[in-house]
């Protein structure tokens, strides 16, 4: 049922978040919740390491994801979510984590040089937000 539901839920249907057992209101109940990469500038080629770190005042379930928004040619951007974890945040207790970034050109995704986005998401929400400047 989860995949038939994906982009309902990608898109942040509360719907669909309260089917699969996670609630929409938890982004607002986290804290201390940080995200840093490990450069504010990376190369076509090249790789960026993220850290981050989540707390939570209470046990809840969270799916916790990144999005990139990529410069597209004509300077608008294009976002794209990931991946990193579901899991029950236990009250109180700190989340760390890293992923990994790499900047390949792809035959799917075509990269230019340009400042992008990147923003921490629980539960399909914004939480926290950095950039990297890709040159």
């Amino acid at each position: 049922m989860r995949w038939g539901l994906r982009t309902l839920f990608k898109q942040g249907n509360p719907d669909v978040l309260a089917l699969l057992g996670y609630d929409i209101t938890v982004a607002e109940k986290v804290t201390d919740v940080t995200l840093q990469p490990e450069s504010d500038v990376a190369v076509i080629g090249g790789l960026t390491t993220v850290t981050y770190t989540v707390r939570a005042p209470e046990t809840m379930p969270v799916y916790l994801g990144y999005r990139v928004d990529y410069v597209r040619q004509n300077g608008t951007t294009t976002a794209k979510d990931f991946f990193v974890k579901r899991t029950t945040l236990p009250a109180g207790q700190l989340l760390q984590g890293v992923f990994r970034l790499k900047w390949q050109q792809l035959t799917t995704r075509r990269l230019y040089t340009g400042v992008h986005r990147v923003t921490l998401l629980v539960n399909t929400q914004v939480v926290a937000e950095s950039w990297v400047t890709l040159k």
